[in-house]
């Protein structure tokens, strides 16, 4: 059930995408189409990927249920402006998240552990945040922005990502410790910037984030691995974005930029690794991997240029090439490989 809901949500990512500009606000700053994509796309994507029988026994079905119930939830609740529904989805979420600490399971790989358990605790205080930030607009003496839970709820994907990149760039176990501290350091410190409305410590935080990606592109770059070399410059360009957005606030292209910042990190980071796991996952190989990744980046490419040059045609083709490419998740979750996943 998780698997549909899963594709489900790519599904209306894509079909609320052709309503980007005028979709509805669910709040200041956020709209239907980054929720469903984030909260819906990429977290179902994310507990997916983390909710295995390898990590959490024999009650893996159950949980996974539970979690495509709530995904489905929370779902209803945006598409209809709910409080109801989304405070219930946020606390649901909570409950859950909350019994994947308490039921995780060490495996065979120390540093996928430390950086798992990372992500559900982030995931953890994120729905905390998600729900005092939907209900109140100040943190005692901070404000409170609902939209800044589309930053939160996409870092545990992101530590999922670079778990499972770092092995296949084989580094070692200082440099992996060192580098979740820096990530976790690193989105922690530009969260409080958010927060305290702190130029300097989002720009800070962020040149510290965009140093460590560079040393790991261009580790990809040494090995020649062209998938995790698209990766990190995906990531990179993400990264950029955000950092000339936050120069560029209250300028007239600000909005702009900030749009090329999201579709970069849903496109070109996101949602590339989840494709890229679960195709590795699925045993295949270079040549498949090209086949589906191929038309996301050119969606991505195509949304680019019409922002810069706004044409329906575009829009159309982009959204027709991100939906062919995700024809790899019905490929990729319902093939032989996953027959025992859920049990």
């Amino acid at each position: 059930m998780l698997r549909l809901s899963c594709l489900l949500h790519f599904l209306l990512t894509g079909l609320s995408g052709l309503f980007f500009t005028a979709g509805p606000q669910l709040a200041a700053g956020i709209h239907l189409h980054g929720l469903i994509g984030v909260l819906g796309f990429g977290y179902t994507a994310f507990l997916h990927l983390l909710v295995t029988p390898r990590r959490f026994g024999a009650g893996t079905r159950r949980l996974r249920g539970v979690l495509a119930l709530l995904s489905l939830l929370l779902l209803t609740g945006a598409l209809l402006n709910n409080s109801i529904l989304l405070n219930g989805a946020g606390a649901g979420y909570l409950l859950a998240t909350t019994i994947l600490w308490r039921r995780f399971r060490a495996g065979a790989s120390r540093r996928e552990d430390l950086f798992l358990r990372a992500a559900v605790i982030i995931s953890i205080l994120s729905w905390i945040y998600f729900l005092y930030s939907w209900n109140f607009t100040t943190l005692g003496p901070l404000e409170s922005r609902f939209s800044h839970i589309l930053l939160a709820l996409s870092f545990p994907l992101s530590l999922l990502l670079f778990s499972r990149y770092l092995d296949l760039l084989e580094i070692s176990s200082a440099q992996v410790n060192l580098t979740l501290a820096v990530l976790v350091g690193g989105v922690l410190t530009m969260f409080s910037g958010l927060l305290l409305g702190s130029f300097w410590l989002e720009i800070v935080s962020a040149g510290l984030l965009l140093l460590l990606i560079t040393l790991y592109l261009l580790r990809a770059g040494v090995r020649r691995d062209i998938f995790l070399l698209i990766a990190f410059s995906g990531l990179l360009l993400t990264g950029v974005s955000g950092i000339w957005y936050v120069l560029a606030y209250g300028h007239p292209h600000g909005a702009m930029i900030l749009a090329a910042h999201a579709h970069l990190a849903h496109f070109a980071w996101a949602t590339y690794g989840i494709f890229f796991l679960l195709l590795s996952r699925a045993g295949y190989g270079a040549k498949v991997k090209a086949l589906f990744l191929g038309p996301l980046l050119l969606a991505l490419a195509g949304l680019v240029l019409w922002m810069l040059q706004p044409a329906a045609w575009l829009l159309t083709l982009s959204l027709l090439l991100f939906l062919a490419s995700g024809l790899c998740l019905p490929l990729t979750m319902f093939g032989p490989a996953n027959q025992g996943e859920e049990n």
